[in-house]
């Protein structure tokens, strides 16, 4: 039972309610069936001048202006059939003025039906005045807007029986587009003003959909769908549109309001985010061109290895060519015993265009180009590229490839470079170690979603087997070292979505390196592709 149902009891429990609701900064009222006033707290002192013993017998249209109590009438209304009302409308000022108040109408029932109802009037100008202090003061841009129209076209959506608005919104640009048009600005502050290039009052009432570039529309479904599944808060960055045309890089926040129901009235911010894109940006040309680098610098270790696989197929081809002259000069030419040669001729020479073009796609510069392919054939294009070095540095190598992986979707030449770094690094580590005990492994296997490589050595590890400096810019353990090679593959690899660490096998007998890269939905490579 409220308080103030209590108004019959004895008059110690009345005075005590009264000194209750005196000390609430808010207009208590009880006004009876015929709208006259039969409580009020002594609040409405302080608020309209005049004390409650000069209100109690007053009918509330002499508390109000004729035009203001003509607005209240359809609330009014309301409450007599037996309905709380709550909304929000100016009220007079014993100074003059006019104060934005939420007002609440709760309906008292009695026996023969509405015998009456209280008010609850909260100031909310000191609210507002925080709320203005916040929103024009800040640092970051804030538009005030109405979405109404766009919760009215989905729950129409809804009536007409679409289980999912949001999803159908989603695959239809025009309707996205009829969102936009539909959710109004009411107000932007001057930071907003100026990040967008507009005049503050010019761009109230307008519809937000200028500012969205097609690019960006998934930010806006995004924050569509968070309002009317009643998300408290929505945070995406996207590119938005100024008036002069020119994009804007930001980080767009909503915050909905608590109460229950979809928002009306909502508050977004943006933060320029744009110098931040920017360096990162130039970051990874920095990035892109460092890693170019290292292949380059990569390819001059490779010179003889690249060299003596070249070698091979062009000597094939040489021989195959002399020889197939010789049949053709033989009294009676054996033309089998040619065309044998001259197909031999042709896979040694599709074999030597193949070693160069991954020379060449190794030393290219270029975008990343992912692509979908099985990963044992990137280490073994790898191992073909270094088999020279390794057999130069009497490294043993072993290959221990599992056959069931799934394919990975990847740049494969950045992989590759990963790959050869390690293997180089490994039989540099190993050159010192005697002669017979040189053995590298390489590994792949599939390990939960990912597809997981490992490049072991027998060398003497690294120092302290602490790991935590190796993959750090300009960190080298040799003497000609530029200690960029393992930077390079963490970046390579954690671009990936992967991971990159190492560890020793042992003090003094060896280390491994292992990295990761994420599988790719799909059947697993056929057996056949993976050598």
């Amino acid at each position: 039972m409220s308080p103030l149902d209590q108004l019959d009891r004895p008059l110690a429990a009345l005075e005590e309610l009264r000194m209750l609701t005196d000390a609430v900064p808010v207009l208590i009222s009880f006004f009876d069936e015929n709208l006259v006033c039969r409580f009020a707290n002594a609040h409405h002192n302080r608020w309209y001048g005049r004390s409650p013993q000069e209100l109690i017998g007053l009918p509330m249209s002499e508390f109000l202006p004729p035009e203001i109590y003509a607005k209240r009438l359809p609330y009014l209304a309301r409450v007599a059939a037996g309905e709380q009302v709550s909304f929000d409308a100016p009220v007079p000022h014993r100074d003059g003025t006019l104060h934005d108040a939420a007002i609440r109408y709760v309906p008292k029932m009695g026996p023969r039906g509405f015998a009456g109802f209280y008010t609850l009037v909260f100031d909310v100008a000191v609210q507002q005045h925080r709320f203005r202090s916040v929103f024009d003061g800040n640092a970051v841009a804030f538009w005030e807007i109405d979405v109404s129209g766009v919760t009215a076209l989905l729950m129409a959506e809804v009536e007409r029986g679409v289980t999912d608005p949001i999803a159908q919104l989603a695959t239809d640009p025009l309707r996205i587009r009829a969102a936009m048009d539909a959710v109004r600005i009411i107000d932007v502050n001057d930071k907003a003003a100026s990040l967008f290039g507009v005049d503050r009052d010019a761009v109230a009432g307008r519809s937000v959909s200028r500012f969205w570039p097609p690019a960006s529309e998934t930010a806006f479904v995004g924050s569509v769908a968070a309002s009317f599944q009643g998300d408290a808060t929505y945070e995406v960055e996207t590119v938005l549109l100024r008036a002069d045309g020119r994009l804007v890089d930001v980080l767009f926040t909503c915050a909905f309001p608590r109460d229950a129901g979809p928002a009306h009235y909502v508050t977004v911010g943006f933060v320029d985010i744009s110098e931040r894109v920017a360096k990162e940006r130039a970051l990874a040309k920095v990035q892109a061109d460092l890693a170019h680098a290292a292949r380059v610098a990569t390819l001059g270790e490779l010179t003889a290895s690249i060299a003596h696989e070249v070698n091979q197929p062009l000597a094939a081809v040489a021989a195959n060519g002399n020889a197939a002259l010789r049949w053709l000069n033989r009294p009676v030419p054996d033309i089998g015993e040619v065309k044998a040669a001259i197909d031999r001729i042709i896979e040694e020479a599709t074999r030597a265009s193949e070693i160069i073009a991954r020379t060449r796609a190794l030393a290219m510069k270029g975008e990343t180009e992912r692509q979908v392919f099985c990963p044992n054939t990137m280490v073994h294009d790898a191992v073909a590229l270094v088999r020279r070095q390794l057999d130069a540095g009497g490294v043993e190598l072993r290959l221990e490839l599992a056959d069931d992986l799934p394919p990975i979707n990847a740049d494969r030449i950045q992989l590759q470079q990963v790959t050869i770094n390690l293997m180089i690094n490994a039989a540099q580590a190993m050159a010192d170690q005697p002669a017979g005990t040189r053995q590298l492994t390489v590994a792949s296997r599939h390990e939960g979603d990912a597809v997981l490589f490992e490049v072991a050595d027998t060398g003497p590890g690294f120092p302290g087997c602490d790991s935590s400096k190796l993959f750090g810019a300009f960190y080298t353990t040799k003497p000609t070292g530029m200690g960029m090679g393992l930077s390079v593959a963490r970046t390579i690899v954690e671009a990936h979505g992967g991971v990159i660490d190492a560890y020793c096998l042992g003090e003094g007998t060896g280390a491994a390196f292992r990295f990761t890269v994420p599988a790719h939905d799909g059947d697993d490579c056929p057996n056949h592709t993976q050598v």
